[in-house]
Formats: C-alpha cells, structure tokens, sequence
C-alpha cells in the first residue's frame, strides 16, 4: 500500500514538473498566471498566492495553467496577456511542458546508468535437447565472451547477436567452469517468430537458457549521456511503430496501451525493485508524457502549437469556434479513451479480485 501511494505521488509531480514548464516559462514572458491545476473538473481545493491560484482538481488525468487573456473571448490587450504575445512567444510557453518532461526523463535514464544496473550475465544454465547449442557441444556453466569477435558483457547482448543470424554460422568465444577458453561453432536455427508488436518475423534460435547470475553495470556520465541519448531514441521509433500499428488495425490498443491505473500498478512494482528500476520507470513515464503531449490533438499541448503553427501560415489565428468544437470533441474522445484503457488496466491486472481478496482478510 505504501508503494502504491508513493508511485501516486511520483506521477502526480509529473504533471507539477509539467505544468511548472508552462508556468514559469509564461511568468519569464511577462504573462500573467491566474491558475495552476494539478487534475481537470471541480476544486477540490486550492489557495491563492500573488496573483496566481494553486489548485487540486477532481479529474486526476493531467493539468493546466490559466493564463490571462488566453481566450479571444477575454483578450482585453493588455500587455501581460498571453494572446498579446508573439506567437513565437505563445510557442514557446506551449513547449515547456513537454520540453521539462523530456528533461526530467533524461536526467532519470543519465541516473541509471551511472548509479548502476543489473544486467543477466551470458552464462548459460541450460542446454535444449537437439538443438544446435547441444550439437556444437555447449556446456551448463560456459560463459560467452565474444561472438564473431564481438565482446559480450550481457545476455541480452547474445540473444540479440543470435537472433539476428538465423542459419549463419557464428564463432562462440567460450570460457568453460575451470578457466578453459574454447571457440565454438555455432550455427542458428531459423525459427518464425514474431515481435513485440505481434509481426511476424524469423528469428536465430541455438537452445540455450541463462543460468542466472546478475552483475551491476555503471557508466561514467559522459558515457551515460550518450546512452540514455539512444535510450531515448530508442522508445521513441517504437512508440511512433506501435502508433502506426494501431492505426492500421495490425496493434490491439487493449493489448498494447496501459492507463493511469496500469502506470500506478507498474509504478508500485518498480519501487519493490529498487532505485534503479523506478529511476527507470520514471524516466520512461515522463518521456511518454512529452512525447504524448506533443501529438497534434486540440487539448494537448501539441494542438496548441498546430493552431499556432497555422497561425503564423495564415497570418490570422484560426477561428474561436473551430479551436472551441475541436477541443471539446478531442477531450470527449480522450476521457472515452482514458476510461476504455482503465477497465482494461483493471482487468489485466486483476485488480477487482485483488481488492475482493483484501476486503475479505
């Protein structure tokens, strides 16, 4: 229960760290800040300091900051108005949120990798019966330690080598229990299988399974940076593959999206595994939540900047009631969304015989 409510707290300064993107970029441009809301709908409460009020809202799925003359409708042309600012300027305060979000993500995965993580070492614990490993004569207890004169440091690193080599004969460097060092050849067998995402594909395959052993793995910063750089670009390209899968019908969205309920049961698990593990999956929440924002929907920041961007094109912003009914239809859509994902969260996650489970202690 305690990391449950720790991960809620981790989430909620997300969208804080979020909206202070918008909020202090807005106050360094001269505009006016009337609100800062953690969540949507009715106060729960809130307090006012300066001329800004602090509130807590009963929509927990993200926030917003209310500027002063942000609508047309309330634009008087006063000098601290927001739509009296260039829209490079109105760019900029939109861009914020994000930008401290994808800030906050790297600095996570910079953590990561210099405080340090557990990595499965590529010690092979199990030998498949008529499998080419068995064949070639591998052993419980070799450890890889290059593959066609590549260094291997982790088990990952030889899954991916062999996967990417079906029917290719590979040279195994291996260190035998003992202190042996023997080159085994080895040579994949191709195998269909299919990706994260359910595509098909084909795969090596030599019959091996780890036996477990871990190590902690450190960088040094500037080599960390770099890491957490292709880190980064790494989610990115999948996320942006995964989209389009689900656009095209070939990606279940109930397979393959999780909501804030998924997040806060996965955020829980995460602090059971230590610094590292949370570190990470604040890291990869927080690149999520730039890189969703960022989407060209009305009610996210991304629209926003779409609007601006046709703006600047057309020498006129667009029209109140074209941003009016695009918002409130994107919001309505989004809410449906939300909810969708967050029966599905419950169901996965079996979360309703969980909590019958507790009631019934």
């Amino acid at each position: 229960m305690l990391n449950f409510l720790i991960s809620l707290i981790v989430l909620g300064l997300l969208v804080v760290v979020h909206e202070a993107g918008h909020f202090f970029v807005a106050r360094w441009a001269g505009v006016r800040v009337l609100r800062f809301s953690i969540g949507f709908g009715p106060k729960l409460f809130s307090w006012t300091r300066g001329e800004t009020e602090y509130a807590v809202s009963a929509i927990p799925l993200g926030g917003y900051v209310k500027m002063a003359g942000e609508q047309r409708t309330e634009h008087t042309h006063q000098p601290w108005e927001y739509l009296s600012k260039p829209v490079s300027t109105r760019a900029a305060i939109v861009t914020a949120g994000p930008l401290v979000n994808y800030l906050v993500a790297f600095l996570c995965l910079w953590a990561v990798f210099i405080v340090g993580y557990h990595e499965l070492l590529p010690v092979i614990g199990k030998v498949m019966d008529k499998m080419p490993a068995q064949a070639a004569g591998f052993q419980p207890g070799d450890r890889v330690r290059a593959i066609g004169g590549k260094s291997v440091a982790t088990w990952e690193e030889l899954t991916k080598t062999v996967y990417a080599a079906p029917d290719v004969p590979l040279a195994f460097a291996v260190e035998r229990e003992g202190g042996q060092a023997l080159t085994v050849m080895v040579t994949p067998k191709a195998t269909d299988s299919t990706d994260h995402f359910g595509r098909p594909k084909t795969i090596g395959l030599i019959g091996v399974a780890p036996k477990g052993d871990y190590r902690l793995f450190r960088t040094g910063p500037i080599a960390a940076f770099g890491r957490a750089v292709e880190l980064q670009q790494e989610i990115a390209s999948q996320t942006m593959v995964a989209l389009w899968l689900m656009v095209t019908g070939k990606l279940s969205a109930q397979q393959s999206v999780t909501g804030p309920i998924g997040i806060v049961v996965m955020a829980s698990e995460a602090l059971r595994l230590g610094l590292a593990s949370t570190l990470t999956f604040v890291g990869l929440i927080s690149f999520s939540l730039a890189l969703f924002n960022v989407f060209p929907i009305p009610i996210l920041d991304g629209g926003h900047l779409l609007f601006l961007a046709l703006e600047k094109l057309r020498g006129r912003p667009v029209s109140v009631n074209i941003q009016e009914r695009a918002a409130q239809v994107s919001f309505l859509v989004l809410v449906t969304f939300v909810l969708v994902i967050c029966i599905n969260d419950v169901n996965r996650f079996g979360l309703l015989e969980k909590a019958v489970g507790w009631m019934k202690r």
